[in-house]
Parts: C-alpha cells; structure tokens; sequence
C-alpha cells in the first residue's frame, strides 16, 4: 500500500457532522476529514452547544440513534486514530517500521518522539500521512522557557502537530495565572502548528478541570484530550462527554490514555471524540497481536 487509506465502504446510507469535523458516509463510506491543525477561532459555549445538538438531529441521518463508529468495521476506524509510538528505549528502525504501520492501515498520523521526527518524515517521503510529536512528556513540569524551545525546536523539525503536556502542579497549587500563560506560550510557539493539550483531567477536582478547560481554549488549542497516558487515567466516554460539551465545535477533542481495545474506541467515539490517541492501534483495527508493553504505551 503506498498511501494512508482514505475511504472505505460497506452498505448503507447516511452522515454525521460536529462543527468543522464530519462522518460522510456514501453506502456507509467512512472519510475522515480533519480539525484544522492550525489556531481556529473560538466561538461562543452558546454556538458550540447549537452544533453540537444539531450533529444529532441531522436529517441525513438515516440508521436510528446509532453512531457511525458502533456499527462500522473495526479496520474503518483506522482515520480517527492517531497510531503512538511514545516512551522509553524507541529506536530509529523502530519508528520506520511505526510509519510503515500507519501508511499500511490508513492512521490519521503517526506520533513519535521529538527526537525522531526527522526518521519518520524521511519515511514518509512521497506521501500525505502525518507526524505527530510530543512536548514535555511525560511531566509538563518543565519551566516554561524550556517547554517554548523544545516546541520550536520540534516545530523547526518538520512536525505536523503536537500534543503537549500541562503543569499539573500550577492547577493543584491554585497558580492559575501562571497555568493559563503557560499554556497560551506554548500553543503561541507552536504557531502555525496546532497543539493538542492533554489536560490530565484525572488529577483534577471540578473547579480545577473548568479552569484547565477554558484556559486551553483561551490559548487556542486545536483540541483537549484527557490525559496523557494510563497511567493518569483511563479515557472514558463520560470524561469524553464532559469535553465535548465544554468546548466550543472549532475545539477537537481528542481520547488518549490506556485505549487498548475497539470496544473503547468505539464508546469514545461515539461519545463526541475526533481522535483516538493509542500504541494499540494496529491490534485495535486489525483484531490481532499484542498490546506494546509500558515501555512504549501511551
């Protein structure tokens, strides 16, 4: 296979949208537009919500209450998932054979170490597929000025997105000011990379999470994500929900943390995420193999 897949189809009629993202379904045919990965606009919570209530009450909708991602085969969903290969001990032949992965089964990108953008865009050479990066994993404790220049240094790099990490400590330490620059400095640096923040809500009481939330969309992100691996939660259509809901529908919303299985995919899904963050991937559409052990999961 030479390229990222782009369609697939089976039987069936309909569509499904949520702002500037969409299902389009031709006999079920499943693309996989994105976000725009650059600063979007933000609108009011008010026109969010519009949106996202008419996304639900679409016309064209002609298969009952039932998401696109509940019924579809487990190989479609390859488009909304961003294949992951982040943590200790990654090898340069490692993250060749990760992209030749996501060309085969049509990921949205491929996210790799900051280190190794450069192998990665090398392999991807003739191609449209996209890399992925992360900034200050897996802490975000980094001072600020330090965080701004590894995401120039990865933006310089040839990066198509980033995910980056929060201070956590600013949040829980009442500092929000300081929590709310951050974040503005990083997606500021990144410029015009768009930047998922991975808002760790796990860690975070109900005020904190509100504060987290709007700080991240005050600093124009390109989307919100739960958290940054499993081991600060696993993502859950519930906190999936409460994202959804809570920004506006220029704001993706990406689940990340512990998504091993199709079955999590698909809840996460249908309960109002764009994307799915996870090294699981290729288990995940194809149905076999073994989930990459804690040295490389995400």
């Amino acid at each position: 296979m030479n390229g990222p897949r782009a369609v697939t189809t089976i039987a069936s009629c309909a569509s499904w949208h949520t702002g500037q993202r969409s299902f389009e379904l031709t006999g079920l045919t499943w693309t996989s537009p994105r976000v725009q990965m650059t600063t979007p606009a933000v609108p009011s919570r008010n026109a969010h919500q519009d949106a996202y209530q008419d996304a639900y009450q679409d016309d064209d909708l002609e298969f009952g209450d039932v998401h696109p991602a509940l019924v579809l085969p487990r190989e479609q969903l390859a488009g909304r998932i961003q294949h992951t290969l982040i943590g200790q001990a990654i090898t340069e032949r490692q993250v060749r054979h990760h992209v030749q992965e996501t060309l085969e089964h049509g990921f949205d990108a491929a996210v790799v170490p900051p280190c190794w953008v450069w192998a990665a865009k090398d392999e991807l050479r003739g191609t449209v597929a996209r890399i992925g990066s992360i900034v200050d994993y897996p802490y975000g404790s980094g001072i600020t000025a330090g965080r701004v220049a590894q995401v120039k240094a990865v933006v310089d790099a040839g990066v198509d997105e980033l995910d980056a990490t929060v201070n956590v400590g600013f949040l829980l330490s009442s500092r929000m000011d300081d929590f709310t620059a951050d974040v503005k400095a990083i997606v500021e640096a990144a410029d015009p990379i768009g930047v998922k923040l991975m808002l760790e809500l796990p860690l975070l009481d109900a005020r904190q999470r509100e504060h987290a939330v709007n700080a991240a969309i005050g600093a124009g992100a390109a989307f919100v994500s739960i958290a940054s691996s499993a081991s600060v939660g696993i993502a859950d259509p519930a906190t999936i929900a409460f994202l959804r809901s809570s920004v506006p529908a220029s704001v993706g919303v990406k689940a990340s943390g512990g998504v091993q299985t199709v079955e999590q995919v698909r809840s996460l899904l249908a309960a109002g995420a764009d994307l799915i963050g996870t090294s699981a991937g290729v288990c995940i559409v194809t149905g076999v193999g073994t989930v990459p052990g804690s040295l490389y999961s995400y």
